[in-house]
């Protein structure tokens, strides 16, 4: 086991075992939106609308500073369908801080869905120059690191085209997403981050089966997600000609969208630990939806209940293996009110395909008790990966706790009262393991406990 130390056993993100909050809800900013021109390198130039926090909700409104650095979504728009179709995705994702821009070109009845990918691309080299522009309004506004593309129909499969071919897109999630010319099934082979397939199981314009065709293709971590009783203009704000229906109202429909869309882009533009599970499996999905994940690893862990005392520290081992197609680490953390995990290591060394590894989870309490944790395994390459529910239930050990004046923590104040007790001290609240003495297994179990 390894040595104690108090910062090392404190769960990093404690917050994260509370309930995630509701992700279909608007968030806390103001919504704006401006009409921009995004010039192509070859010096044309087509508009796009964006959406971002703003301090007020009114048209050009200044970008809300709380919001910086904000990561970023690029949007595509379905065949023949305006931009405005999707007012309430983009504004949904603009609430929590996103900013979201869509290029409104290819609207014509032959459109080219390769210079469309281009210009889904180019939307997010403006939104580079912009950050990097002291005189605009978006000056260091942008998170460069945190890119992401979307699009529905035309646009989702045009958004893989352009995800296959932009190291700088960290993630994908279409909606319904059609087959493309170029093929969005054949680039769908060279996207290389955590991408997420989204359908509507009514579909009669875009069969559920050809997105299927692109997750399968897709050689990265990847979600199909399918929204029972979903149709195809489920997706957009209103129905257009031809339009689709499905069980399901349209509003329903886009309140799972937008709380699909708000997990995963939280998880892998934001790093969210308190979504991932959700994501990656080991929470509840979002109602009324399915989801097949291959997170492009397995793991395991020995046990997912255990048992122990308070003067016993409970190892639970975690096997993985990397199953491709690239090399990456492997690092685990854990979420559980009420309990230390520590691992070991802490990270492991880059896995190549096909190689497996394990960590040690070293399990402790400080209070009798059941406590129900989380452990994930995250990819440190792209931030997928896979969660496992921990069942541990410790007991009194010898009827007492290190926590001797039951504040709710091992600190200073428990280590003083086992010292002024040491020695020969039968029945004594610091004698931890019963033998009669306060003796160095005592003090070790005051350590293993601390914080």
């Amino acid at each position: 086991m390894p040595a104690p130390h108090a910062a090392a056993c404190v769960l990093a993100a404690l917050a994260c075992m509370t309930a995630a909050a509701d992700d279909s809800q608007p968030g806390a900013f103001a919504v704006s939106q401006r009409t921009v021109t995004v010039t192509r390198s070859n010096g044309s130039s087509f508009s796009a609308q964006i959406r971002y926090p703003a301090t007020a909700a009114s048209a050009n409104a200044p970008f809300a500073p709380t919001a910086a650095p904000a990561p970023a979504v690029s949007f595509g728009h379905g065949f023949l369908s305006a931009v405005d179709l999707y007012d309430s995705t983009m504004d949904h994702l603009a609430s929590h801080g996103y900013i979201v821009i869509a290029t409104t070109s290819e609207g014509s009845l032959f459109p080219s869905h390769a210079n469309f990918a281009l210009d889904i691309r180019q939307c997010l080299t403006w939104l580079e120059q912009e950050d990097a522009n002291p005189a605009s309004w978006l000056s260091g506004a942008v998170d460069e690191s945190a890119f992401g593309v979307s699009g529905h129909s035309m646009g989702g499969g045009a958004s893989a085209l352009a995800a296959a071919a932009d190291t700088r897109i960290k993630c994908l999630a279409t909606l319904a997403a059609a087959e493309t010319n170029p093929s969005s099934s054949a680039a769908a082979a060279a996207i290389q981050r955590p991408s997420c397939f989204i359908v509507g199981s009514q579909d009669t314009i875009v069969a559920p089966a050809t997105t299927q065709n692109q997750f399968n293709a897709c050689d990265a971590p990847r979600i199909f997600t399918t929204i029972t009783g979903g149709s195809h203009c489920g997706f957009i704000d209103s129905a257009i000609i031809a339009c689709d229906s499905g069980a399901i109202p349209r509003a329903e429909q886009l309140v799972k969208t937008r709380a699909l869309l708000l997990a995963f882009f939280n998880t892998h533009l934001r790093t969210d630990a308190a979504r991932f599970a959700q994501v990656w499996g080991g929470a509840a999905p979002v109602a009324g939806t399915t989801a097949t994940r291959d997170a492009r690893m397995t793991s395991a862990l020995s046990a997912t209940s255990i048992e122990g005392s308070l003067d016993t520290v409970v190892p639970v081992t975690v096997s993985i293996t990397n199953t491709g197609p690239d090399a990456t680490a492997f690092r685990p953390r854990a979420t559980a009110a009420g309990l230390s995990i520590e691992f070991e290591p802490a990270e492991s060394a880059p896995l190549a395909a096909g190689a497996s590894t394990q960590f040690t989870a070293w399990v402790r309490a400080s209070k009798p008790g059941t406590y129900a944790a989380t452990i994930d395994i995250v990819r440190t390459r792209d931030g997928a990966g896979a969660s496992h529910a921990l069942t541990a239930t410790f007991t009194g050990g010898n009827g007492v706790s290190p926590d001797f004046n039951g504040d709710g923590a091992v600190d200073a104040q428990d280590l003083a009262t086992l010292l002024n007790s040491w020695g020969a001290c039968k029945g004594c609240p610091a004698d931890l393991d019963g033998n009669g003495a306060v003796d160095a297994a005592d003090l070790a179990a005051v350590l293993n406990a601390w914080g």
